[in-house]
């Protein structure tokens, strides 16, 4: 979270009127003669003389032609932050338009807010959203993503101080997932992970949380002789001699594992011992797995298309046999669990284990339409997690910009998630590759933040882990919100999406909240707005949302 003390914000109170042939005019935006000037509007013929542009009166403008309709006002290009937030994200109809600019909502007139440095009309709320900070619910773990097989790629970017102020102070990233390495055979250099923990400890001003997770146990322990399954077959755990399924050799790997990371100075918060355990690969694809059973068992696969019994090892037994292997370590990592790859099933992993030896429920979203969740699921993946009194966390999703605020959300509120992982942190930007669904696209010297990064920053830049989620309550179907409470009390951040089709301007009901000062931030995916700082918020004023966009209001109180 990005700490730096927000300006006081002051109450509209006047706007200076100044005349043609009048001396120099007063400090701030002037008006002119026009009465309509800066009202809300439909058509052009409601702005006596003006023009309606983007549902206000003004004029349009440009270099040659600047406002002298408007004293006082400036000539503002379309891509100008306060024309954008004035057309609702979007670049405005015309090459500019004339609009008094203003520093805070002081320099403009009594119903006109200061948003992205130009003075604009405030609209009338339609929607509303009440905070209930007296009702805790969740604490946040925290949020960030998987750096999976990119740790070299980060490691050898060309500009670090760049890549690392966009991962962690930027983005207010908090948990690193990291694909375990280490192989029985040799020391892979792990050597990357530790730079890379150690850059966000340094930038985050504290240490992030480690996980680590594996992807498939090494290729002796593979039934297939290799970490890649392309067969469901044998896609799982190798057997011993005596034709048991070798859980031994696999905990004897994941204590080495840990002894090996603890050596370059990495100790992981949380373990996950399989990624994906009731998944394996089909079709030909050919990618990292090792399937196991919630208990040891048989279970039909069709090959070629003919259905044939395989027997797979139970998820209790692999879990039992680390735990166990784990207690000689000097420092225990705490174990997640089961990180299925759907939003189902967990219970079903979950009801064979010992629960006294898991700390998180953890699972990943694949298969899952963020446009149409199966909240039904989700709810009930939020009661396993209270039932088990452990947190609840989503470790591995993707999605576009705006599919991955609404995933973000309903993993949230209806799921009660703690903690929130993007599949990649960061993905090549061209070739067969290409991931958009990354944080952060990297090639060659160029870095560039993508959707689902400004989607996350509404939520992970400015909370904490430790923070609590309080009650937040919608009057209109479509309109999403959640709000988090700091450990002190003095801080407030509320997060708002629109998944409806109308725009929307929101009050917000604080209840008994003092407000000390404000931010507002906004992404509208359909526009070019980024993460926009549309300036100081005023209690007073309403929130404009339109449709697939997200806000972002900061509060001091």
């Amino acid at each position: 979270m990005n700490h730096s003390k927000l300006p006081s914000f002051a109450l509209c109170f006047w706007l200076t009127t100044a005349l043609f042939g009048c001396e120099p005019p007063a400090p701030g935006p002037q008006g002119d003669s026009h009465t309509n000037w800066l009202r809300t509007c439909n058509t052009d013929d409601e702005c006596g003389g003006l023009s309606c542009l983007c549902g206000v009166c003004t004029a349009r403008c440009s270099a040659e032609d600047a406002c002298s309709v408007a004293p006082g006002s400036s000539c503002l290009p379309a891509t100008h932050a306060g024309s954008v937030a004035l057309c609702a994200g979007q670049a405005a109809p015309h090459s500019g338009m004339c609009l008094p600019t203003c520093s805070t909502s002081g320099d403009c007139a009594t119903g006109q807010a200061c948003v992205a440095g130009a003075c604009q009309p405030t609209a009338a709320p339609n929607a509303s959203v009440s905070i209930d900070t007296t009702q805790s619910l969740q604490r946040l773990t925290g949020f960030g993503a998987t750096v999976g097989y990119a740790e070299d790629q980060i490691a050898t970017y060309s500009d670090q101080a760049a890549l690392n102020q966009a991962m962690f102070a930027g983005l207010g990233l908090d948990v690193l997932r990291f694909r375990n390495r280490y192989t029985d055979a040799s020391e892979p250099p792990l050597q990357a992970a530790a730079d890379i923990v150690a850059s966000a400890a340094s930038s985050l001003g504290r240490a992030p949380l480690v996980l680590l997770g594996s992807w498939s146990p090494p290729a002796n322990l593979k039934q297939n002789g290799n970490t890649f399954c392309s067969d469901p077959a044998t896609c799982t755990l190798t057997t011993t001699a005596s034709g048991s399924f070798d859980y031994a050799g696999l905990a004897a790997h994941w204590q080495s594992s840990l002894e090996a990371y603890a050596r370059v100075g990495v100790q992981p918060d949380y373990i996950g011992i399989q990624n994906n355990p009731d998944w394996s690969p089909s079709g030909g694809a050919s990618l990292e797995a090792c399937k196991f059973l919630p208990r040891e068992g048989t279970e039909n696969v069709f090959v070629g298309g003919v259905g044939k019994p395989i027997q797979y090892p139970g998820y209790d037994r692999a879990l039992a046999a680390i735990v166990g292997a784990l207690a000689e370590l000097p420092t225990r990592p705490r174990i997640l669990a089961p990180e299925l790859s759907r939003i189902v099933g967990a219970s079903d992993y979950m009801s064979r284990l010992d629960a006294a030896t898991v700390d998180a429920v953890a699972h990943h979203m694949y298969g899952a339409d963020p446009n149409a969740l199966d909240l039904a699921s989700l709810k009930e993946l939020a009661q396993l997690g209270t039932d088990m009194q452990v947190p609840l966390f989503q470790t591995e999703m993707q999605a576009d910009g705006f599919g991955t605020a609404l995933l973000i959300h309903h993993s949230l509120v209806e799921g009660g998630a703690s903690m929130y992982l993007q599949t990649a942190l960061v993905g090549p930007l061209s070739g067969p590759a290409i991931n958009p669904t990354a944080l952060i696209g990297l090639e060659d010297e160029r870095m560039v933040l993508q959707d689902p990064y400004f989607a996350m920053s509404h939520f992970a830049r400015f909370t904490d882990p430790g923070w609590s989620r309080v009650a937040a309550d919608t009057s209109t179907p479509g309109l999403l919100s959640s709000a988090w409470l700091s450990p002190s009390r003095d801080a407030l951040t509320i997060v708002l999406v629109n998944a409806g089709t109308d725009a929307l301007n929101i009050a917000l009901d604080l209840g008994a909240e003092q407000v000390r000062a404000a931010k507002l931030r906004r992404t509208t995916f359909d526009g070019p707005e980024r993460f926009a700082d549309l300036g100081e918020w005023a209690a007073t004023s309403t929130v404009s949302l339109p449709p697939r966009s997200l806000a972002t209001v900061v509060i001091e109180e």
